[in-house]
């Protein structure tokens, strides 16, 4: 505790001072990642930091979060939510990018991401994006839009398991619904092997005996 408010106070003091730079922000964020080792210490960091005044603070927490990969807190989901929406591009990306790692899903996540991918069309926004990695406002619509198709595929795949599931009665332990073609035909076989089975059960056993080889007997010269 008397670590993460030390680095608490030596982070406010330098962005008040000056703008963070690229390799101080990294620092940071890997300083405050080893100390999330519990859902509680991730919490605190998301109630503290993910609403900073300050940008380059809300991307350090952001880049904690993932790199530690506390994903548990409760209030992470919410707070995600609203850095989708920053005013910040970068930031909106960083929030993608967590709910992506985390496989995390929910109404207001979903929703979340499709206002921020807005009216992106795979692949040739996608394409644009790798062209334009400056470009932080595209990539952030784009990962949006990559992250919410995946979570929609893994909807309809669910779904269609559910029907399927439900349709041919494996619930039931039975591969095939009552009614069905797959039923009826299944019900047919069963019984041409009963039949099978009672046929072979009455029918005649053939017995055999051992016929002793004959003893030549007479002329053996009409053998040669």
């Amino acid at each position: 505790m008397l670590r993460y408010h030390i680095l608490l106070f030596k982070m406010n003091r330098m962005v008040s001072r000056n703008k963070l730079s690229g390799v101080e922000e990294v620092s940071l964020a890997g300083q405050l990642a080893e100390m999330l080792d519990t859902q509680e210490s991730a919490e605190r960091v998301v109630s503290d930091l993910f609403d900073h005044a300050n940008p380059q603070v809300r991307r350090i927490a952001l880049s904690a979060i993932r790199r530690s990969r506390q994903f548990a807190a409760p209030s992470l989901a919410a707070a995600l939510v609203r850095r989708m929406a920053d005013a910040e591009p970068q930031l909106r990306h960083d929030a993608v990018w967590i709910v992506q790692e985390s496989k995390m899903d929910g109404a207001e996540l979903r929703a979340a991401l499709r206002r921020l991918a807005g009216k992106v069309q795979m692949p040739w926004d996608a394409e644009r994006a790798r062209a334009n990695p400056s470009d932080l406002t595209l990539q952030a619509q784009v990962r949006a839009r990559q992250t919410l198709d995946k979570l929609l595929e893994k909807s309809a795949a669910e779904r269609n398991m559910a029907l399927a599931t439900t349709a041919l009665g494996v619930v039931a332990g039975q591969p095939y619904a009552d009614g069905t073609v797959g039923h009826v035909r299944l019900v047919h076989r069963a019984l041409i092997r009963r039949q099978a089975g009672r046929k072979l059960d009455s029918s005649v056993k053939l017995t055999f005996r051992k016929v002793e080889p004959t003893p030549v007997t007479g002329n053996k010269r009409f053998l040669l």
